[in-house]
């Protein structure tokens, strides 16, 4: 993150000297563990004889995974809190709708969660009919670099965004640096040589601010959801292959001759026979090394503990997690958790708000008043929870608290809860009129009989 003054004149110089500032050391390591590409797989010995398994448990793809799948497994829902721009609403859905909405946010939950940060762009197309189309997407941190510069006001507001990556030429393998400049009213892309930057062209957009929109995880520092158990992810890696390691060496173990001085052929006989003799004082034995499994197994037992208390992520394997839990039982499990979920839909947010904000300034433009302000984003923790049983359903229907038609719903082997509903009532009137009424029924069935006889 760079503060420039507002005001400051964008050049060539400026650009070259913001890319060549800007370091992506740390995001491409983090994508790196992400992917499971953590640095055990590095490790060599100076005797490549000896065992070296290279093994990774990836708790990061795991704290990432779980964290946004609890953040963003149910979608964002909006709402209007004026019923009048119901209109403006419709408008908001079909704009969300055109650019796949839940997938984008899925994609930057992600992105917040290994990076710290996500990052989207916006722009308009011209759609089919010659209509224009408001597009947003999310901007993968591994093939793009984006660079972010804020005015040095209390507000930092953003003026300033660059999106730039190497491009190779596939005909003269010639290497140059394609630069995306973002401000709040032009676009302008500019090529990077050894020469410098040159301006190629710039145009004009009508967002009113700059079209780069930045998402945080859960504060502005940018911090990643596992960036803060690194080490104590690469400790239990290496601690998991030297066990493999030394299983190898177990199955590798010295033979040990005490008084004994076998030839290759009696070795040899030894293996063929699977016995050998051993006169006197002689003796046969392996080699092998004295292990301390207690240990070991107690210090990858506090490394994964470890993991998931700095982390905030619960273990779902462990037994605690087991059997039928009450609500208030999970909730003080999970505490960490949704306090990281709550800190990340405040920051996640504001991302979504302005959002909502650049799409409305283009909209506004076409000749609408909206108000951004009056879309609410909800969201809704995507927690698996208990089921009431049947026997507890059918207590809260007596009670007025639930309707027949929502316990019909939620039981599992009613496969059309309406269809359900009608055979229920053909049951009762059936009742009714062969038990609350006989003597109608009766002469009912007398009717049918003597018509049936006069016919």
């Amino acid at each position: 993150m760079f503060r420039l003054d507002e005001d400051i004149e964008v050049t060539p110089e400026l650009i070259q000297k913001l890319i060549e500032k800007h370091d992506t050391k740390r995001e491409l390591k983090l994508r790196q563990y992400y992917d499971g590409e953590h640095d055990i797989l590095k490790r060599k010995f100076e005797d490549e004889t000896k065992p070296n398994n290279k093994i990774v448990t990836n708790f990061c793809q795991y704290i990432t995974d779980l964290s946004i799948g609890y953040f963003t497994g149910k979608p964002v829902s909006y709402s209007i809190s004026q019923e009048q721009e119901a209109a403006y609403m419709e408008q908001i859905q079909e704009i969300f709708d055109l650019n796949d909405e839940q997938q984008v946010n899925a994609a930057l939950a992600q992105s917040t969660s290994i990076y710290g940060k996500g990052v989207e762009i916006l722009y308009t197309t011209t759609g089919l009919n010659n209509e224009l189309e408001i597009r947003f997407c999310e901007l993968d941190l591994t093939e793009q670099n984006v660079i972010l510069a804020y005015d040095r006001s209390v507000e930092k507001k953003l003026v300033l965004a660059i999106r730039y990556f190497r491009n190779k030429d596939i005909l003269d393998d010639k290497e140059t640096t394609q630069a995306f400049v973002y401000t709040s009213d032009t676009i302008s892309h500019y090529i990077g040589t050894d020469e410098g930057y040159q301006l190629k062209n710039e145009e004009d957009h009508y967002f009113q601010e700059v079209p780069i929109n930045v998402y945080w995880n859960k504060e502005e520092d940018g911090k990643g959801d596992f960036e803060d158990i690194i080490t104590l992810n690469d400790a239990y890696n290496l601690l998991q292959s030297d066990d493999i390691n030394e299983s190898n060496y177990s199955n590798d173990a010295y033979l040990v001759f005490k008084g004994l001085s076998p030839d290759a052929e009696d070795i040899q006989l030894m293996k063929e026979h699977r016995s050998m003799k051993v006169d006197g004082d002689g003796e046969v034995k392996w080699l092998i090394k004295d292990i301390n499994d207690t240990w070991k197994e107690n210090l990858k037992s506090r490394l994964v503990s470890d993991i998931h208390r700095i982390s905030g992520t619960p273990d779902l394997s462990d037994d605690s997690f087991g059997g039928n839990q009450t609500g208030e039982s999970m909730k003080y499990k999970l505490k960490a958790f949704e306090d990281n979920r709550a800190m990340k839909e405040r920051w996640f947010k504001q991302g979504l708000q302005r959002r909502i904000c650049l799409i409305t300034n283009i909209l506004n433009i076409q000749g609408h008043a909206y108000d951004w302000r009056s879309i609410v984003p909800a969201f809704s923790a995507n927690l698996p929870k208990a089921d009431l049983s049947v026997d507890e359903m059918i207590k809260l229907v007596g009670a007025g608290i639930l309707s027949k038609d929502t316990v019909r719903s939620k039981v599992s082997i009613i496969e059309d809860p309406a269809d359900e509903a009608e055979k229920i009532e053909q049951q009762e009137a059936e009742y009714i009129r062969l038990n609350v009424n006989p003597v109608a029924s009766s002469e009912q069935k007398e009717v049918v009989s003597n018509d049936a006889g006069t016919v």
